[in-house]
């Protein structure tokens, strides 16, 4: 299954609109960002969203100790680094929490990636890269720079319901992640979660039924 992360959900209507798809991450975001929420809001939230989706936090160069606090209070089930985090940070955050760690990757050529692969990190997010920013930037890069990886990745960077299937040829990820591609005027919007994950969902019953057929 692949599985569909939802970036960026920072009001309630956000996350019970997501409750009712076919989804299996949120993503809430605690570094500085027009979609950023403080820890007793992403609490709250957390509440809200349903059981079975894992909330992940999503960090810039964040202090160890506020992610190890946020994972042990049960806010977030996933740890998303997308700053300058090295492999003894990664280490130090591992020794003190039991949960999937998600470096973030963006992605200039096929050795960006590859070192990224030796960080520690469990699996990876795969981005674009944008001078200066860190994620987010609505826009894609080009799939030819991903190695064929021995650890588990998401797929981000410009994703939209019209071209998530397409990029979806190209690569088979662990999962995909969306934020901007998914939001109108700056905010999610439910009928393009909806359109986004009934593709995503197509083409994978799509792709097996072939694999059936061979």
């Amino acid at each position: 299954m692949i599985r569909i992360k939802i970036c960026g959900l920072r009001r309630e209507e956000d996350v019970l609109g997501v409750n009712s798809f076919d989804i299996n991450d949120a993503g809430f975001v605690f570094a500085k960002s027009p979609r950023q929420v403080s820890e007793e809001w992403a609490a709250e939230l957390r509440e809200k969203l349903r059981p079975d989706i894992d909330a992940v936090g999503v960090f810039v160069n964040e202090a160890p100790e506020k992610i190890i606090r946020l994972v042990k209070n049960g806010v977030i089930q996933k740890v998303q680094l997308h700053g300058d985090e090295d492999r003894a940070y990664i280490q130090s955050l591992k020794q003190n929490i039991d949960c999937p760690i998600v470096k973030a990757v963006r992605v200039r050529d096929e050795d960006s990636v590859q070192r990224a692969e030796g960080l520690g990190a469990d699996l990876l997010l795969l981005d674009t890269y944008v001078k200066n920013v860190r994620g987010g930037s609505g826009q894609t890069f080009d799939l030819k720079h991903v190695p064929e990886l021995d650890m588990p990745w998401y797929m981000a960077g410009g994703l939209t319901p019209e071209n998530v299937a397409d990029r979806l040829k190209e690569r088979k990820p662990y999962g995909v992640d969306v934020s901007s591609g998914v939001e109108t005027d700056g905010y999610k919007d439910m009928k393009k979660i909806e359109k986004f994950t009934a593709m995503v969902r197509a083409f994978e019953a799509d792709r097996d039924r072939k694999e059936v057929m061979r």
